[in-house]
């Protein structure tokens, strides 16, 4: 017996993140591609972007200290293995030496990188740090994946995969489904991570599903910070289908046995 089965969850696409990925590069640096997850909804930690022709002092009232400073370049999508990456900036007169310092080791280990600019960027931290990525199948469709993330992503790849989108619910049990995330649950007493709000995330991310541009996303790491005080993705990758693909408003169905 085949039954028809309405998508709770439909993707719902946002007509001004649709116009800003029509001026997206085919591959997007960091700065672009977090401006489109700002955009989905993806609450991220507060940067500033800097060219060369900017000073750097001017873009930072308000900030909080320490800062991260990184290399913006759509060649480098791993920056720290090329040097790209300075932490624990503790003032803002240590900001120009920093993107002095970054600059000098890309040119060091990857002297042919273009270089858009700089990333500075709040320094989070939080109870544990997860990665989530979105992908396209052929044969399933959207997919999204959450798992322990940060240096350990590629070495436990504790995940758990759901078709996109998700609601809060559905993320809730992906969270509960990845075994490592009991950290962030308050594993022995530790405190407990934001939960709530990294329910909610995953499935504003999922919703990147929406734009058939999009062939592959990613955040990590995504800082779960302290029940009741939110996430932050710090780090993300954008990558796009080589031809335009608009959007096709007619939200998905399934069919099931």
């Amino acid at each position: 017996m085949r039954a028809h089965i309405d998508r709770t969850n439909a993707f719902r696409p946002v007509p001004r993140l649709l116009d800003a990925m029509r001026s997206l590069p085919r591959t997007p640096n960091e700065h672009q591609a977090t401006d489109i997850l700002a955009c989905a909804g993806v609450p991220t930690a507060r940067r500033c972007f800097v060219d060369s022709k900017q000073c750097v002092h001017e873009l930072l009232d308000g900030f909080a200290f320490p800062l991260v400073v990184k290399v913006v370049s759509a060649d480098l999508p791993h920056k720290s293995e090329h040097g790209g990456v300075r932490l624990n900036v503790g003032t803002a007169s240590e900001v120009d030496g920093a993107i002095a310092d970054v600059r000098a080791a890309v040119a060091w280990h990857a002297p042919a990188a273009r270089i858009d600019g700089f990333l500075v960027q709040e320094q989070k931290t939080g109870v544990q740090e997860v990665i989530l990525g979105l992908q396209r199948d052929p044969a399933i469709g959207t997919l999204v994946t959450l798992g322990v993330g940060g240096i350990f992503a590629e070495l436990y790849a504790d995940v758990t995969t759901r078709r996109a989108p998700v609601d809060a619910a559905e993320a809730a049990s992906m969270i509960d489904a990845v075994r490592g995330l009991a950290v962030a649950r308050g594993y022995r007493g530790k405190p407990k991570g934001d939960l709530k709000a990294l329910a909610h995330t995953i499935a504003a991310f999922s919703q990147l599903g929406a734009y058939p541009q999009i062939k592959e996303a990613e955040i990590n790491p995504l800082i779960v910070g302290r029940d009741g005080e939110g996430v932050w993705a710090v780090d993300a990758l954008l990558s796009l289908h080589e031809t335009n693909v608009e959007f096709a408003s007619k939200a998905p169905t399934e069919t099931a046995q």
